[in-house]
C-alpha cells in the first residue's frame, strides 16, 4: 500500500487528532514525525512537523473530509 502526505501539522498532537478523525469516518492514517522534535518539543527547521498520511487511494476523500471538519489556525 502506498502512503501519501495529506497535511503536516507543527507537531504530533495534532496530527493524532486528525489521525483520529479519519479514522472515524473509515480512512486508515499514520502520522510520521522527527523523532527529535517530538522529545524535545521543538518546531523549527523542520524538527517537530508531523505528517499525516494515508492510503494514496483515499487521499481525496480524506483532503474533503479535513477541508470540510478542520480549519488550522494561522
Amino acid at each position: 500500500m502506498n502512503w501519501i502526505t495529506v497535511h503536516k501539522t507543527n507537531g504530533v498532537t495534532e496530527a493524532e487528532i486528525l489521525k483520529n478523525m479519519l479514522e472515524s469516518f473509515g480512512i486508515p492514517a499514520r502520522v510520521s514525525y522527527e523523532a527529535a522534535g517530538k522529545i524535545y518539543g521543538l518546531t523549527m527547521d523542520g524538527m517537530g512537523v508531523a505528517a499525516l498520511l494515508v492510503p494514496e487511494d483515499r487521499a481525496r476523500e480524506a483532503q474533503d473530509i479535513l477541508a470540510e471538519h478542520f480549519t488550522p489556525e494561522a
